[in-house]
């Protein structure tokens, strides 16, 4: 099994942000101009600010920081920080590549994020995953090839656990203080080497919490 975790950043592109900026509207039941130009005075700045921190969890507009995982019971890994993002996703593939007897995907919310993340990233991109991955991005959320601990835990979208909640429950060290809203300024302007410890301490979390479901830790 490969347990994988992604960091993601949001658009730097200049003309979805600008899009962005156009779709910005007041309330509806803002009517006249000086009170419409009064709104987006105050609150269009945080408005577009709010809509590009989003992107970081769409495909179709962020991208990918870094990419940590972890075969079987083996040490866990991390793309080097001064890859781009292309480089990122293709050392990852090149890894899953060659574990042949690896085929299924374990992560927390991999179904529901980081397995179509990393897939759309792909197509944009051009690079074709692996086969197993390939089947696992394909795969409906319950099927064999996919270990996602978030569904593991409670399939019922209502009492999702993140995996913060479910470490507290298990007594597993968190992520004491920093979190993945704070992935995107920590990587543009502050120390990416903090990112890739926190991706890789995400992947043995993950680990952690599938042990104690699966009753199969030591």
């Amino acid at each position: 099994m490969i347990t994988f975790d992604i960091e993601t950043l949001q658009s730097t592109d200049e003309e979805v942000i600008e899009s962005f900026r156009k779709s910005i509207k007041p309330p509806a039941n803002y009517s006249k101009p000086d009170t419409i130009a009064k709104w987006h005075e105050e609150n269009g700045a945080q408005a577009l600010a709010d809509m590009v921190a989003k992107t970081s969890f769409d495909g179709l507009y962020g991208s990918i920081a870094c990419i940590a995982w972890q075969s079987n019971d083996g040490a866990v890994f991390c793309s080097p920080r001064e890859f781009s993002e292309r480089e990122v996703i293709e050392l990852f593939y090149a890894f899953v590549a060659q574990e042949k007897d690896n085929e299924r995907f374990c992560g927390h919310n991999l179904a529901g994020f980081d397995l179509p993340f990393l897939k759309h990233r792909s197509i944009i991109l051009g690079i074709k995953p692996p086969k197993v991955l390939m089947n696992a991005m394909n795969a409906k959320p319950w099927d064999n090839c996919i270990a996602d601990t978030m569904l593991m835990w409670n399939p019922n979208r209502e009492k999702y656990a993140s995996m913060d909640k479910l470490c507290k429950a298990f007594g597993i060290k968190g992520k004491e203080g920093f979190d993945g809203s704070m992935v995107n300024e920590e990587w543009v302007n502050g120390d990416r080497s903090k990112v890739i410890e926190y991706c890789k301490d995400d992947v043995r979390r993950t680990v952690e919490i599938y042990n104690r479901i699966t009753f199969s830790g030591k």
